[in-house]
């Protein structure tokens, strides 16, 4: 495969059409791309002008560096072992594990560490972008900018309040806002955010066929989380039929999801570590035709 293109990736593959993305279509790079030995791998599903999802992986004792921000807000799924993260502008580590989710805000510094005993993997996905689709790189100017303990450089760094965590017991009322409104979340100087499982915002999707929604994340620009899609009934269980506002990307965890258009009738049966896309207000029903429930990573954006 040919270099990917960040906000156009799979190539020759219309972005306005359903899809479901394997592992034959997965694009791979690393950050950073220069220095390799401090560098993460990178599979990347989807990329569009609007949404990215891919996973990422950091081997025990690894690291990425330099430091990097992104022109959207960041959303970390972590399927395995475990990951720190570091805000190195303020000196904040947040240790992130199974089934957490991390968000990272638009233009937020970031570096990550895996000081644990086994690889690390989390599902990431960005909105509206990973980088600046005409320039095509990352930013490297952050490059040795690192606030830690005892560290050489800390009379250049500014003193910041506290991180005052918000979301916990929410409604349905609060998707859209959670954890915080987007313009909180943003404020300098862009404190990650990491949401644990008590800190998921709960939510039944359906009246007739309901499955269950835990958004990690929901603002502005992307809503972020996982769905559970259960087992059982008369026949096989399926999800009403349901359309977003914005671009969606379904990273499948667990179990197989089949997806169902329902103006063209087109079906995309998903497996475990598989991507469905699908273009914004396009109707579509979810199956789950097995004996266990399905599990999946979901990212709308920018509306729901």
């Amino acid at each position: 495969m040919a270099r990917i293109v960040f906000g156009n990736h799979p190539y020759d593959v219309p972005k306005d059409k359903p899809m479901r993305i394997g592992k034959e279509q997965v694009g791979y790079f690393t950050y950073p791309d220069f220095a390799i030995s401090t560098s993460d791998l990178n599979n990347l599903y989807v990329s569009t002008s609007e949404l990215t999802m891919g996973y990422f992986e950091l081997a025990p004792g690894a690291m990425f560096s330099p430091p990097d921000h992104h022109p959207g807000d960041e959303c970390y799924y972590i399927l395995e072992g475990e990951l720190t993260e570091v805000n190195p502008i303020t000196g904040q580590a947040v240790r992130a594990m199974e089934n957490d989710v991390l968000i990272i805000p638009q233009e937020g510094a970031h570096g990550g560490y895996n000081f644990g005993t086994k690889r690390m993997k989390a599902v990431f996905a960005l909105a509206p972008q990973m980088v600046n689709e005409e320039e095509q790189v990352f930013p490297t100017d952050l490059e040795g900018k690192w606030r830690v303990l005892k560290g050489k450089d800390e009379a250049d760094y500014k003193p910041w309040p506290d991180c005052k965590e918000t979301g916990t017991n929410g409604t349905i009322n609060d998707v859209g806002c959670w954890p915080a409104a987007g313009e909180e979340l943003r404020r300098e100087p862009k404190y990650l955010r990491l949401i644990r499982e008590e800190n998921k915002l709960n939510v039944i999707n359906g009246l007739d066929n309901p499955y269950f929604m835990r958004f990690a994340c929901s603002n502005d620009k992307i809503h972020f989380g996982e769905l559970i899609l259960p087992s059982g009934g008369v026949g096989c269980r399926v999800s009403d039929p349901e359309s977003h506002a914005g671009e969606t990307a379904v990273f499948v965890t667990e179990g197989t999801i089949s997806f169902i258009m329902m103006e063209s009738r087109e079906v995309f049966k998903i497996e475990k570590d598989e991507v469905m896309f699908i273009p914004k207000n396009t109707e579509y029903q979810m199956v789950n035709n097995w004996a266990q429930p399905a599990h999946a990573v979901f990212c709308i954006a920018p509306e729901l």
